[in-house]
């Protein structure tokens, strides 16, 4: 049924589930201690294609970029934001995620630095479309830790740059974090958002886990590795109808909340309302999944540590401190705080 390649593959990308999906093996979770919880990322999570371009032209992107050189993953994740038709607020949806890993080496471990920034422009450029100079892209968010050197990689992307086709695009800089180099590079446009762990993973991490407790971030649902997805095509007004009454049916039965949203998928299925049709993936889109995949079960093995000054931290719990990666995390809590800020910007406009 399944391939060597498709598991080992599974196991460099995520191993936690890759040993409970083909090992058999019994895995936790932090539980109810965790910052997020598994119920709360299934009922935000929604079967669709990862999206590995900006397909319309008009849709904007947050690009959150975590480095890494020897050791961990070097990670970049994708958000789309967008408004809501009915709240008319913004909300986020993760479109893709990759891991920046030299394939050629016996270790993966992280490309060469000049590559990685060749990817990340590939990515920037790809994410903003035909759209003049980085238009449909919100932000570049960039960990300035010292460990994965963000500081040194955000001088590389300050100069005008040329791409394979020959098109001269601006720069990028943060203009708060690089005061000094504004007058130095005039051409830069302030899309890069240098952010220091020390000073904001706290807020950053409390961010995270307000936008998923609110709904406004949404993801991919669990891959399969079937080469394919099913997608729902819908009447939305009585797809939402029938939910709502699934759900209630549900918890009159009891159902436990970590299973109600799967629950409902599985109801949903045979709904009247719900065509389906068949959506083929490329490689990339699969590679895509399973990185969304890790980045949720990074999530849900988070856990909040009290501190006397007020400032909590936020760490892997102990037992999967040397088998899992929180780099992916990272990123999320990244993107999800520059949602926070939009949303914030929003609404005082509003206001206004």
């Amino acid at each position: 049924l399944l391939s060597r390649s498709i598991i080992e593959t599974e196991m460099r990308t995520n191993p936690e589930k890759a040993r409970r999906e083909y090992y058999c093996e019994f895995t936790s979770d932090a539980g109810m201690n965790a910052i997020i919880r598994r119920g709360v990322i299934a009922r935000n999570s929604e079967t669709r294609a990862p999206l590995l371009y900006n397909d319309t032209g008009k849709k904007k992107f947050i690009i959150a970029y975590d480095p890494a050189r020897s050791r961990d993953n070097s990670i970049i994740l994708i958000m789309e934001i967008y408004i809501d038709a009915s709240t008319k607020e913004y909300k986020g949806r993760i479109v893709n995620c990759v891991n920046l890993i030299d394939i050629g080496k016996k270790r993966k471990t992280p490309m060469q630095t000049p590559d990685q920034i060749q990817y990340l422009k590939e990515l920037i450029l790809a994410y903003n479309g035909n759209a003049p100079d980085y238009e449909n892209i919100e932000a570049v968010m960039i960990d300035a830790g010292s460990g994965g050197g963000g500081v040194n990689i955000a001088d590389y992307l300050m100069e005008d740059w040329v791409d394979d086709r020959g098109t001269k695009h601006r720069g990028l800089i943060d203009k708060e974090y690089s005061a000094d180099y504004v007058s130095k590079y005039p051409n830069a446009i302030d899309k890069v958002r240098l952010m220091s762990p020390s000073q904001f993973k706290s807020m950053m991490c409390e961010a995270l886990i307000e936008m998923m407790n609110m709904d406004l971030i949404s993801f991919t649902t669990d891959y399969d590795h079937k080469g394919y997805l099913t997608i729902f095509e819908t009447d939305e007004k009585e797809l939402n109808k029938e939910k709502k009454r699934i759900e209630n049916e549900l918890k009159k039965q009891g159902v436990a909340e970590e299973v109600l949203a799967t629950k409902i998928q599985e109801e949903l299925k045979n709904a009247s309302c719900i065509k389906t049709k068949m959506v083929k993936l490329d490689p990339y889109q699969e590679i895509a999944l399973s990185n969304i995949d890790a980045l949720k079960e990074e999530m849900v093995n988070i856990v909040r540590k009290k501190r006397d000054s007020g400032k909590d931290s936020f760490d892997l719990i102990p037992e999967k401190q040397n088998k899992l990666h929180d780099d992916r995390f990272y990123c999320a809590c990244l993107c999800a705080y520059c949602l926070s800020e939009k949303r914030r910007e929003n609404i005082i406009n509003k206001k206004k």
